[in-house]
């Protein structure tokens, strides 16, 4: 077989097979598997102080209250976006129209520049789509999904169940601080990482 025949039937994968492995090798890059486990530790650490019982009290003014709540949300704020995600998935997974939307939305976008090359044209109902244009029919298109599936709804439904879930824990805890062991152990989880030292 001539060489160059062989090499094209070797590189058999779809034109935007290169794109997906570079995005793929993005998302790989981003959940590092040292960095979650360093914000699980750092989780359980403050997991400790976050669930005491012995830790909670009534604001005597509405000034302690609004500090308690801005030391909070600045300690707690990893905890709390796990709760954000929490009953995101929940509310995704509870509403068929919210997962078909999603689905349809991730979907479309990966086919037009994902599957196939972005400057590849794209031919629908006669008409050739070249990437402007994918760009001009997708964004509309989302939007149109996103209003039909009442994603807009459940996105707002979701901030305030988990504000309603994080406030009162935010109003009621004292403020809180590492004490001398948290802290020594999140400064050798974050050395062990190459990390800051938190301040």
């Amino acid at each position: 077989m001539h060489p160059g025949l062989q090499a094209l039937a070797e590189d058999s994968s779809p034109p935007g097979a290169a794109t997906f492995k570079v995005v793929l090798a993005q998302i790989k890059r981003f959940v590092n598997v040292e960095t979650m486990s360093l914000h699980l530790s750092k989780m359980r650490v403050l997991a400790r102080t976050f669930f005491s019982p012995r830790a909670f009290s009534k604001p005597q003014t509405r000034t302690e209250w609004i500090g308690r709540l801005q030391m909070n949300a600045k300690h707690y704020w990893n905890i709390y976006m796990t709760l954000f995600l929490v009953v995101l998935v929940y509310t995704v997974l509870s509403s068929p129209w919210f997962l078909m939307g999603i689905a349809l939305i991730c979907g479309s976008w990966a086919y037009a520049f994902v599957l196939t090359s972005p400057d590849t044209a794209l031919e629908v109902a006669g008409f050739e789509l070249r990437r402007r244009e994918k760009l001009l029919v997708l964004v509309p298109f989302s939007l149109l999904v996103v209003a039909l599936c009442g994603m807009i709804n459940s996105i707002i439904y979701v901030g305030f169940l988990t504000g309603f879930l994080a406030l009162p824990h935010a109003s009621f805890h004292e403020p809180a601080e590492f004490d001398a062991l948290d802290a020594l152990e999140l400064e050798g989880l974050q050395e062990g990482q190459g990390l800051q030292a938190p301040v």
